[in-house]
């Protein structure tokens, strides 16, 4: 333990060093630039603490109550040139140490191309960029921990993608990117040493009054030295007034979102076990910055697609800062573990410095403004 936090201690000093001085270089085009002046203007420190309190009535055997906090995030991210981005997520969950959730940089290529490198939460889906604390409910709806684990899809990757502005509010992208298969779930931990490949599509539109968003995401992989993993989702997004409550994270008046995957797992040579699985949500932000929301789940198991699993809740939230919120969410569990039953969360989201990271490629102006 002691040697992995000192790798951890040098690997962050050695990055903050190379931010630093690379932030303190003026552009060579432009000697005069305010950053010349002034080199850790670019420097932006970030830190978050997710405080959930949990009541579950699962049976005599299965009650629990606990109060945790849930994970401790500090981020330092920088503009190093204006056409590179870079960015360090220290994160702390519950019970382990402090590590290195992703560490990345953004670079803006000739001919609107953008590439990202390094380790991240990788494109796919709808909610797998999404840090723990800022996803739409406390949970982790049931298929994508099923299919990708309670840490989702973040690996060392390079990722190129492309933007295009197609005029009147549209927007279309694309996306593809070879990571490392170190998944627990999905490719149990990289077993095979195989690389795992990875696509999706982007398209979108937004106005004054309505927003929406269409994804398509796949991904390849081995799971182990003689199977294969592949895995697509569907993801929508609709918004009523998208900026609503503008600055605010969830900012429309209304949103609708969800995402149906499939999942294909080699779970022996010739034998495929193909699970399905969806998940959607509904918010109504009833006055500025107060939100009411219900949602439904359902999975089958990726090794066993007989094996079904199906979720029901509930939210109340209310953000008392543009990024910092209060939640209160219902959840009725049918789990085929045994986890049947009724639980209570409730997340304390306590931004000390908000970090400003933006989506890779950003189809909806709103995204641009969180």
């Amino acid at each position: 333990m002691i040697r992995n936090n000192n790798r951890l201690l040098s690997a962050f000093t050695v990055m903050l060093g190379l931010f630093i001085m690379t932030a303190s270089v003026p552009p060579a085009h432009s000697a005069g630039a305010s950053h010349a002046d002034h080199p850790l203007q670019d420097i932006r420190l970030g830190a978050n603490m997710d405080l959930t309190a949990e009541v579950r009535d699962f049976g005599n055997d299965m009650n629990r109550q606990l109060l945790d906090l849930r994970e401790v995030e500090m981020s330092l991210e920088s503009q190093i040139k204006p056409w590179l981005y870079g960015m360090i997520f220290l994160t702390r969950p519950s019970g382990e140490d402090m590590s290195i959730e992703e560490a990345a940089v953004i670079a803006d290529l000739p001919r609107g191309f953008r590439l990202k490198a390094g380790k991240y939460r990788n494109e796919f889906g709808l909610l797998n960029t999404i840090h723990e604390p800022e996803r739409p409910q406390v949970s982790l709806p049931l298929p994508v921990e099923e299919f990708f684990g309670e840490e989702q899809l973040r690996e060392t990757a390079v990722t190129l993608g492309r933007l295009t502005d197609l005029g009147n509010g549209y927007r279309t992208g694309i996306s593809t990117a070879v990571l490392n298969s170190d998944n627990d779930t999905a490719f149990d931990a990289g077993q095979s040493g195989s690389k795992a490949y990875a696509g999706k599509l982007y398209f979108g539109r937004q106005t004054d009054d309505i927003a929406y968003q269409l994804g398509l995401s796949a991904l390849t992989g081995k799971n182990n030295t003689g199977g294969t993993t592949n895995i697509q989702a569907l993801d929508f997004r609709l918004l009523l007034e998208p900026e609503y409550a503008r600055g605010y994270d969830y900012s429309a008046r209304f949103s609708w979102m969800g995402e149906v995957l499939f999942n294909q797992r080699e779970i022996a040579p010739g034998t495929i076990n193909e699970a399905n699985g969806f998940w959607t949500l509904a918010d109504y932000q009833f006055m500025p910055a107060h939100h009411l929301g219900a949602g439904v789940e359902y999975t089958q198991g990726r090794l066993d697609k007989s094996l079904t699993s199906r979720a029901y809740s509930a939210h109340y939230s209310w953000y008392y800062s543009p990024h910092g919120r209060l939640q209160l969410q219902a959840r009725r569990l049918d789990v085929e573990s045994g986890d049947r039953g009724m639980e209570i969360l409730l997340q304390w989201n306590i931004i000390l410095g908000a970090h400003s990271e933006q989506p890779f490629l950003s189809i909806l102006p709103v995204d641009e403004e969180m």
